[in-house]
């Protein structure tokens, strides 16, 4: 899973202790996980809808449409030129995407094979306005004007299927091409594939193979055959009885575990569970159980469990429905005297949000990263700031002033800063890219992202979003515009899902983002704002758009995509050939939800509307406290997934912060008792601060 050489959890961190009341670590089973002590009933339903926005991950499955349930995902693409899909632009100079024009008698067939052809929809993604399109031989009737004809799906069969395009009487129109050298740069996988786009000149009697695969594409409305969901880590540690004060837990020892799933099984699908289990907050595979049947008897000394929902059809237009699930344990649990004169005053106690999508991350120290560094002084552009957040505006100011925005025409660069700022040139693709990777540089993550929204800002922009420690959350940055979009209230800078939230619901309402439902008249949204270098603007027109009035910056933020992976550095492919020229590269991650629709994201493979998938968190300390026999003796464990991970650090009643240990003793004194968590990466950048009070009396 992507997630596991992210996560540092007990025995994984630096083996320092914090100060001389925070001493040796404590084992992982616990010195009084509870040979006798309290045997206590626990039962905690989680509904899958709950599980799939809260849990480590959901991968081939959605939340179902209209009502309460977990469902197998039902998008499927099938596409020959996808890694090689280019731009035909007029701008470019050179690596222009060649094009086969249809028109007379010439002709384009397509071949797409198909394993699984039972579907309940089915789409075509062709070039808008060809005249006549046959599938196996069958003429589809279609409007036209539309870029996604519907297919019968009783039309499609198993195996190779051939789509011809032509205009015999009309208009002719264009297809682009992705060249063969193109696909295999970034696919070499599909070296053995044969060519599958052909050409016609004399009406379809005889083809020839074209220099690539043309951009013929079929998008299926069928069920995957397996998907899984991951809950979210249970806690099995008894709550505190209805109005008792926050009380720490004592020692738990999970005795056994029995998992109940409500769910719908129509006939060919079915859904199983399974258990895993250990003894720390976040998952961790060095110290956690495989995944086992829930009947098993759990391994000694472990609190924490999950369940993972296996959802499986043998028939892609019938998927079962997962409800939740009732997990159902005995523990004992050994709960010393003292405690009962501990209480918890506050916790800030943060639950992490995981994604589902693959991302790769690159390593904060890549050499090329460091060179960048160095050679552009970025540790100078940023000095100034008193805040990581003023930091970040600074580095973003920095970049936006680097070159004048100049498409890069007569040759599109790597995706490399230094190659990018060493040329002084490129459009807002460049300016995103220099932005992420300088932010790479100084220890803080950022990614790629962009969008575009028809019919309002009818053109796509590309911008980064960086995690900000600060905040919280991850913030969009647009370095080509040297701005950024905030809460009009509190002016606290916002991320790009945040944003398109807004926009869409002040412009459209309960409507779909269609071009027949779109807003009219220029309009501002009254809780964003625009920050342009580090000045807030309160009015809504943008100053630096040709014409006046002008919509927003924020207002081109309906469609939202992202590349999944910053590691540009370490792994130069796969990537778009052309990005900013065209979007029909099909490997981004689109984002999906209830006013988007649906034949947006025709042309692409990976879209989900699961928030954590888009919103994951970094950095931050998840924790936990339980007493142990000693009196004032707490076992603290901090959990964390952070990229670069270097150490955990700790403060306790505001003596400094110091590197700990994962697992570690804090030892209460009389009154109150402060302890402070954070991470520090290899660049030394610090995470968010996690905290518990205690109040004790001897």
């Amino acid at each position: 899973m992507q997630w596991r050489w992210l996560t540092r959890l007990a025995g994984c961190g630096v083996s320092l202790s914090v100060a001389s009341a925070l001493v040796a670590a404590v084992s992982a089973a616990g010195a009084s996980a509870g040979v006798g002590g309290v045997v206590v009933q626990r039962e905690i339903a989680t509904a899958a809808d709950e599980a799939y926005e809260k849990g480590m991950g959901a991968w081939d499955v959605r939340l179902a449409r209209g009502s309460r349930g977990v469902v197998l995902f039902d998008r499927t693409l099938i596409e020959d030129d996808g890694p090689g899909a280019g731009s035909d632009s007029q701008w470019l100079e050179k690596d222009r995407s060649p094009v086969e024009t249809i028109e007379g008698l010439t002709q384009i067939k397509k071949i797409l094979h198909v394993e699984r052809p039972d579907a309940v929809e089915a789409y075509l993604v062709v070039p808008e306005g060809v005249g006549e399109i046959t599938v196996n031989g069958s003429p589809l009737a279609r409007n036209p004007r539309t870029k996604y004809p519907p297919v019968p799906t009783a039309l499609l069969k198993q195996g190779d299927n051939e789509i011809v395009l032509s205009c015999p009487d009309g208009e002719g129109r264009t297809v682009k091409v992705a060249l063969r050298e193109d696909i295999l740069r970034d696919a070499p996988d599909r070296a053995g594939r044969p060519p599958r786009s052909f050409k016609s000149t004399d009406g379809g009697a005889t083809w020839q193979p074209i220099a690539g695969e043309a951009l013929v594409r079929l998008h299926l409305i069928q069920h995957r055959a397996e998907g899984r969901l991951v809950s979210p880590v249970i806690d099995l540690a008894p709550a505190p009885a209805a109005g008792a004060a926050a009380a720490l837990p004592g020692a738990v020892a999970l005795r056994s575990v029995k998992l109940d799933a409500e769910a719908e099984t129509p006939e060919g699908t079915a859904v199983e569970l399974e258990l895993r289990s250990g003894p720390c907050p976040v998952y961790d595979a060095a110290q956690w159980s495989p995944w086992r049947q829930a009947a098993a008897a759990p391994p000694p000394g472990h609190r924490y469990v999950q369940w993972q929902a296996t959802l499986r059809s043998s028939n892609p237009c019938a998927t079962p429905t997962l409800r939740g699930v009732t997990t159902k344990a005995e523990v004992a649990v050994e709960r010393p005297p003292w405690a009962a004169r501990a209480r918890i005053v506050t916790a800030e106690n943060p639950e992490i949000r995981y994604t589902s999508m693959p991302f790769v991350y690159e390593e904060f120290r890549h050499p090329k990263l460091a060179e960048l560094r160095a050679k552009y002084k970025l540790d100078d552009v940023v000095a100034p700031g008193k805040t990581e957040f003023e930091k970040l505006l600074l580095l973003r100011n920095w970049v936006s002033a680097q070159w004048k925005y100049r498409p890069a025409t007569d040759g599109y660069p790597a995706w490399d800063a230094d190659e990018i700022l060493s040329q002084k040139k490129g459009f807002c693709v460049q300016y995103a890219i220099v932005y992420m990777q300088c932010c790479l540089s100084l220890g803080y993550n950022a990614r790629f992202v962009f969008g575009y929204h028809p019919g309002v800002m009818d053109t796509g922009h590309e911008v980064a979003e960086v995690w900000s420690n600060q905040f919280n959350r991850w913030i969009m940055m647009d370095p080509n515009g040297n701005l950024h979009h905030g809460d009009t209230a509190t002016d606290e800078p916002l991320g790009m899902l945040e944003i398109h939230d807004r926009m869409v619901a002040a412009y459209y309402g309960d409507k779909l983002m269609l071009w027949a439902n779109r807003p009219t008249s220029v309009r501002g949204v009254p809780t964003l704002t625009t920050c342009r270098k580090m000045q807030t603007e309160a009015d809504y027109d943008d100053p630096t758009t040709w014409k006046k009035p002008a919509w927003p910056r924020y207002a081109k933020w309906g469609i939202l995509r992202m590349m999944p992976r910053n590691n540009f550095y370490a792994q130069e492919r796969p990537l778009p050939k052309t990005q900013g020229f065209h979007w029909d590269w099909s490997d981004y991650w689109v984002w999906e939800d209830a006013r988007t629709p649906a034949s947006y994201a025709y042309r692409y493979r990976h879209i989900t509307g699961r928030r954590a998938d888009w919103d994951w968190t970094l950095n931050q300390v998840r924790f936990d406290a339980t007493c142990r026999d000693e009196a004032g003796a707490v076992a603290v464990q901090m959990g964390t997934v952070t990229p670069g991970f270097e150490t955990f650090l700790a403060n306790i009643d505001d003596q400094g912060w110091t590197p700990s240990a994962a697992t570690v003793v804090w030892r209460l004194h009389e009154g109150r008792n402060r302890l402070q968590m954070r991470v520090r990466n290899v660049l030394g950048v610090e995470g968010p601060v996690s905290r518990m009070e205690i109040q004790y009396a001897q």
